[in-house]
């Protein structure tokens, strides 16, 4: 397999103190184009960071697009609120939950409104387009600890990981019914993802498999390779197969649902441990580091270009397709926000599309 490695361009560390507000760290890069409107396109791989405001407690977690399709709604568990984030950068709303309520998970559904775990308090969080809250609906399963939450493809049904009692579960709104399914009790299950007719899968983060839950309730699971790869992130991409990140594999990994073979490319950074992933609108695939401060974009051949982000020790945590067309991601410890500029032109305003 052939490698390309390209190093990012360094940009100065943005220091805690300078602002509470967001800054952009780069307010140009050199080799920049024009676009067909006059306006300058950042060339592929331009990085930014912005530091979210006070307190700093190390727990910047998940993103969304938010329902107006022009910001980025970030969970913030140890502070307890949702930063509604711009894509200059700027704080544009704080959504405040009640103290030690822990929200993590995060997505919206079709009619814009915003759903948010509380991971502490084992519940469900309905907020409107403003942030204002709508409904809490508490978990009927004690000790869940509610963590990745995603819609599923029919735009409604809320699916949630018990992260703390190996549980995936779904709650439809409209008719407030639970399903949930069980799992091995030490299986973790920590995040989700929509995949092909409209089945749901995850990872199980100590039980070291990827699990699959169809549009007909029948859950099956897939042996990960290599043993306490501890999975991270997945989503639907090339060729209609799931791809995921091993945080202790130091690989990604992709997932035939048909024969349920796994392909592992393992990264050649000693030591490194990887976070999320997520496709842009040219079929690359971008890898985010757990550690060190890296970004991978991966061609569909394979071939591969490194970014160093300004942070060097940032936990990365999170990275997705953001409202602007570049890659939006967290870095958890460093409590940052960031994006890089992919060529890709802003998405459409609707959900996710089906797979």
């Amino acid at each position: 397999m052939r490698r390309e490695f390209r190093r990012g361009r360094r940009l100065p560390v943005l220091a805690a103190a300078l602002s509470a507000a967001a800054l952009m760290l780069t307010p140009g890069v050199p080799g920049a184009a024009a676009s067909p409107t006059g306006r300058t396109v950042p060339p592929v791989g331009s990085v930014h960071e912005y530091h979210m405001p006070p307190p700093w407690l190390g727990s910047t977690h998940e993103l969304v697009i938010g329902p107006d399709g022009d910001n980025l709604w970030v969970s913030q568990q140890l502070e307890d609120r949702v930063l509604r984030v711009s894509t200059t950068g700027r704080v544009v709303g704080t959504i405040d939950f009640p103290e030690n309520s822990g929200p993590h998970g995060i997505d919206k559904d079709q009619r814009g409104h915003v759903w948010v775990t509380e991971e502490f308090t084992n519940a469900l969080v309905e907020l409107d387009a403003t942030g204002k809250r709508l409904a809490r609906y508490p978990l009927p399963y004690p000790g869940a600890g509610p963590h990745g939450l995603r819609i599923g493809c029919d735009g409604h049904t809320v699916w949630w990981t018990g992260k703390e009692n190996g549980a995936v579960g779904s709650f439809d709104p409209r008719t407030h019914t639970w399903t949930v399914h069980r799992l091995a009790a030490d299986s973790q299950p920590i995040y989700l993802a929509r995949g092909p007719r409209c089945a749901m899968f995850f990872t199980e983060l100590t039980g070291n498999r990827i699990g699959r839950i169809d549009a007909d309730g029948r859950l099956r699971e897939y042996d990960i390779p290599t043993p306490d790869s501890r999975p991270i992130a997945v989503a639907a991409g090339r060729r209609g197969h799931m791809w995921f990140t091993e945080e202790a594999g130091a690989a990604y990994a992709e997932l035939d649902p048909d024969n349920g073979r796994i392909t592992e490319h393992r990264t050649d950074v000693p030591g490194a441990k990887l976070a999320g992933l997520a496709f842009d609108c040219f079929g690359n695939l971008w890898v985010q580091y757990n550690q060190p401060g890296l970004i991978d974009r991966v061609r569909p051949d394979l071939t591969t270009s490194r970014y160093t982000l300004p942070t060097t020790a940032p936990v990365g945590h999170r990275i997705i397709s953001g409202p602007d067309g570049s890659v939006w991601f967290s870095e958890l410890a460093a409590d940052n926000v960031g994006s890089i500029t992919t060529g890709c032109p802003p998405p459409p305003r609707r959900l996710e599309p089906t797979v």
